[in-house]
């Protein structure tokens, strides 16, 4: 009993662990978002919009400063407690602290906070749209490794149908039923397909290198085995295109990133405006020093705590600055705002109808998809019976080679045009679950 246990976890173990190292469009897309540089350089983006918005914050606390200099004199200089000229050395020590804070800015503080807030959140709808994006990217990539794996299978059967055709013309070649140069006309077209076998094996390994870039994907290419999903054309209801476009603008990274922008504008238009008004604030300072030219009756330089007792003084006072004439820079500034104000409209107006007619047209492209493999599912069929019954015809001698490889041909097109359609279908309906709400990839 112990010994068909093990035999059946050798076994059992080896397929669990294939089964596991697939890799799924899920999965891939998973990985992408986790590793692609270009993700991490907008995270970054988002951390620095948070310290700029932390930046604005700090602005409304006053600002503190303190400075101690010390000072050697040597040679004829003034002495700075009496004002005259003296001709020894000394030394001299002063400090001050100083406190300012501005209390009124024409509000342009809070206009600036706002402008850092709209663009912290702009900028992480634009770290959103940046996967969404990169989720197609993922998307369009593995679909061509399978578009193309698929046509090498195609091939591949196509070169095991024309090996059947060859061995049995080379076998009746040698009963004398058939001419050389039908059997050197099958060889050269089973010769041509496989060649398209290995230009698309190539393309497919091509396809295959873009995907790993995509995902920066650390590992060797032939460790990323891909499983590939089976087609199934489901009664989706995806409504009008009126319903989608409006379920998807509620939703949209990069409408509500151009919307934030736009707001981010208009709260900077109002930032330089206003700077039109004047700046009310509160300065202190509080300063001392040491010199060592004072000193007493008896000729003694005070002492250092009685000097910075004696010297200490301080000052409050209020500032009130009114802007009348800077050369019209701020005019000019805002002016050049307001024209950035009109540009975010524009350009949030031109997505909104750039996204309808996309909408628009991957809807009506999805069905027309869905109706071309109904169609080439008819065509295919259609082509394997028409090819079964060239070969029997071929091999009663009422068509030549020439007809019965144009009819293979035929087939093999069938086949290439039905997976193409399976495939821009799949695709199709990924970007309209998209639309829906439906993140497939979470």
């Amino acid at each position: 009993m112990k010994k068909l246990i093990y035999i059946y976890l050798l076994i059992i173990i080896p397929l669990s662990t294939k089964a596991d190292s697939l890799w799924t469009l899920k999965k891939c897309v998973q990985y992408a978002i986790e590793n692609n540089l270009s993700i991490y350089q907008e995270a970054l983006k988002v951390n620095q919009a948070s310290i700029d918005v932390k930046n604005v914050k700090w602005q409304y606390a006053p600002t503190i400063g303190s400075s101690i200099n010390g000072t050697f004199n040597a040679g004829r200089s003034i002495d700075p407690g009496t004002n005259t000229y003296i001709d020894h050395q000394f030394f001299n020590n002063t400090s001050d602290l100083s406190l300012n804070w501005t209390l009124f800015q024409g509000f342009k503080k809070k206009y600036q906070l706002k402008f850092e807030e709209y663009q912290l959140q702009a900028s992480k709808f634009q770290l959103q749209n940046a996967k969404e994006k990169l989720v197609f990217e993922v998307v369009q990539a593995f679909y061509d490794v399978e578009y193309n794996y698929e046509l090498w299978e195609i091939t591949k059967a196509q070169i095991k149908l024309s090996q059947t055709i060859v061995d049995r013309a080379v076998y009746q070649q040698d009963l004398g039923l058939k001419a050389s140069a039908d059997v050197a006309e099958m060889r050269a077209q089973l010769e041509k397909e496989r060649m398209l076998s290995l230009q698309a094996h190539n393309k497919m390994m091509e396809a295959k290198s873009r995907l790993v870039n995509i995902m920066n994907y650390t590992s060797s290419l032939n460790s990323l085995s891909l499983e590939f999903e089976q087609l199934s054309i489901l009664s989706k209801n995806f409504g009008n295109e009126e319903q989608l476009y409006t379920t998807f603008f509620q939703q949209s990274a990069l409408l509500k990133t151009h919307f934030l922008s736009l707001q981010s504008r208009n709260e900077k238009l109002k930032s330089e405006k206003a700077s039109y008004l004047p700046e009310f604030s509160l300065y202190a300072n509080m300063n001392t020093g040491y010199f060592q030219t004072n000193t007493d009756e008896s000729g003694n330089v005070i002492q250092f705590r009685e000097q910075w007792k004696n010297n200490m003084n301080q000052m409050v006072g209020v500032r009130l600055y009114i802007p009348i004439f800077h050369q019209n820079t701020q005019r000019l500034a805002v002016q050049r705002t307001k024209i950035q104000v009109v540009e975010s409209e524009a350009l949030l107006n031109q997505q909104q109808q750039e996204l309808k007619r996309t909408i628009g047209n991957d809807l009506r492209e999805w069905k027309a998809f869905q109706k071309e493999i109904e169609q080439g599912e008819k065509v295919k069929e259609a082509s394997e019976l028409a090819y079964d019954v060239a070969v029997q015809k071929y091999e009663e001698g009422l068509i030549d080679i020439v007809t019965l490889l144009t009819v293979k041909q035929k087939l093999g097109q069938a086949e290439v045009d039905l997976l193409l359609s399976e495939l821009n279908y799949l695709l199709k309906e990924k970007l309209l679950m998209f639309y829906q709400g439906e993140k497939f990839w979470i």
